[in-house]
């Protein structure tokens, strides 16, 4: 351990655009500077990486090689060079690894099922947390999940933090008209929208089915779809095969509140989740909530009283969930009003930290 300050190493493979990143970010910005001295390793940089990058008390490596065996060796290099005391691996098949070979406490965070493992990956997955001193799980559906679904996972060895976010960048005093404006959104119309991913997981071509059925009932109403992927091309022709012309697919947007300020109703369709960090953005910008009823989702959304929770893979469903809020502004701001009221309580940012710290403190009073 330094003299001073703990040296804390925060290993990832991807600092793009996403949860786990947006996770790490926060991370960065408030452990106690004065108490950790921070490095984040990666593998693939990006939008996240940059804001990194210009923290004040945080170092960025950025590993430029797809060789496996180069990859190991700069990790190591970089754990090493840092006298690492802790470290915090996320998603990243190297972290635990170096960590044990420097001599440094090492926590696993599992934001995921990680379902889609081949069957060797699972019993690789294991054996690697067998490295963990501790397990985070960032819901208790994930840690359950976890215990069950990977070999040599000790379950006294785990422990739930759920994600958390600055709810205070997420209260916007922009002109909600105004942004409307821009968009050529009008005053009567509602705004049903999305934030993430464009991929299989988030569901996106139900929501468009769904859209489909609500615009032959409420041509007033325009969706909002914020994001990129692999998807996209395929999802705006689905779209344009339907004849939706009250679907915008406006690509990536790095300024999250300001879009959820546009928002009348937030939906995630996802198929899986750990812990959707994007339903929890929303909740802070008191938006309504509709999503599906899968992973960790339940434990943030609680049906009828924050939002409905629909099945998976139902355009159905979700389509008379996001009926019922469409005509139902009353119900739209309860929904808001007590999302906010949570995240604010249960899943802040500060409150995250404060867990982790906790569990770093424990580790080296061993």
């Amino acid at each position: 351990m330094g003299v001073n300050k703990i040296n804390l190493l925060i290993t990832t493979y991807y600092l793009d655009k996403g949860g786990v990143e947006e996770i790490i970010l926060t991370y960065t910005k408030l452990l106690d500077k004065s108490k950790y001295s921070v490095t984040v390793a990666c593998l693939v940089t990006g939008t996240v990486s940059d804001e990194i990058a210009c923290i004040d008390g945080v170092r960025l490596f950025h590993i430029d090689t797809k060789n496996r065996i180069r990859r190991f060796l700069k990790f190591w290099k970089i754990a090493r060079e840092t006298e690492a005391d802790i470290v915090h691996n996320h998603a990243c098949w190297y972290g635990l690894i170096v960590g044990y070979l420097v001599g440094a406490k090492r926590i696993e965070t599992i934001h995921n099922m990680y379902h889609w493992f081949k069957h060797y990956e699972r019993i690789l997955y294991g054996l690697n947390c067998l490295f963990a001193n501790k397990i985070i799980a960032v819901s208790e559906y994930v840690r359950t999940f976890s215990i069950d679904y990977f070999p040599f996972i000790n379950t006294k060895n785990t422990v739930v933090i759920h994600n958390g976010i600055d709810f205070e960048k997420f209260q916007n005093d922009q002109n909600k008209t105004e942004l409307r404006e821009q968009l050529s959104i009008k005053k009567d119309e509602i705004v049903v929208g999305f934030i993430g991913r464009l991929t299989e997981q988030k569901g996106i071509e139900y929501l468009i089915e769904a859209a489909l059925v609500i615009s032959k009932q409420n041509p007033n109403v325009k969706f909002i779809i914020v994001g990129d992927g692999i998807l996209r091309d395929a999802l705006e022709n689905q779209a344009h095969k339907l004849g939706l012309i009250n679907i915008f697919f406006t690509g990536f947007q790095r300024n999250v509140p300001q879009h959820l300020q546009l928002f009348d109703i937030f939906v995630l369709p996802s198929l899986f989740e750990g812990l959707p960090v994007s339903v929890l953005e929303a909740f802070a910008s008191g938006t309504a909530v509709v999503a599906t009823k899968v992973s960790g989702t339940p434990e943030v959304v609680h049906d009828g009283i924050n939002g409905f929770l629909v099945e998976p893979k139902n355009a159905k469903q979700l389509a008379e969930k996001l009926q019922i809020l469409i005509n139902d502004p009353i119900l739209r701001k309860k929904f808001g009003e007590n999302g906010k009221n949570l995240v604010k309580s249960q899943f802040s940012a500060e409150l995250m930290v404060k867990k982790t710290e906790d569990v770093y403190s424990k580790l080296l009073n061993r």
